[in-house]
């Protein structure tokens, strides 16, 4: 085999590492904009109907299945927003909530349950987030998710537009 033989195999080679590469960045880039973790599957879908007619993609789950499956959901669709249904008793739910917000800082969090109040005077912290009660006023809920999307997309923007100026 000659040296020339063997660029030109070396070439297609890295062209071809490029154009999976490229691939492999484009599926990288696609990102759910909001993930549901919704104590009831029908709510899931309702909510998810709901934020597709407002053209935000979501995905979602049931927290039965536990934190770890939370996280590896979270990790996963890489969501902009969470939905998160609080249960009682609210000490325990809460927990798990504050948990997935410290472990995924990038994402905003809203939250529902059924005694707002109750959920308040359990974790005040719940205050610095929107707080839906049950039963869903659900186009609101939509509005509200789509607004937190549409400053996560702005937040992102800003903090690459640096980066894309070079």
């Amino acid at each position: 085999m000659s040296t020339r033989d063997l660029i030109r195999i070396i070439g297609n080679l890295t062209d071809s590492v490029l154009l999976n590469a490229k691939a492999l960045s484009h599926a990288m880039d696609t990102r759910t904009d909001v993930a549901l973790i919704l104590w009831n599957p029908d709510v899931i879908q309702l909510v998810s109907f709901v934020l597709r007619q407002r053209d935000l993609k979501s995905c979602g789950v049931e927290p039965s299945g536990g934190t770890e499956r939370l996280e590896e959901l979270l990790a996963s669709c890489r969501p902009s927003v969470v939905l998160f249904d609080l249960a009682p008793p609210y000490i325990r739910s809460a927990a798990v909530a504050r948990y997935l917000l410290n472990r995924f800082p990038d994402c905003s969090f809203a939250m529902t349950c059924a005694d707002p109040m109750l959920a308040l005077n359990t974790a005040p912290w719940l205050a610095c987030h929107p707080l839906f009660q049950k039963p869903y006023e659900i186009d609101e809920i939509g509005d509200v998710v789509r607004s937190m999307v549409n400053v996560a997309r702005k937040s992102n923007e800003f903090r690459l537009e640096p980066f894309m100026a070079n």
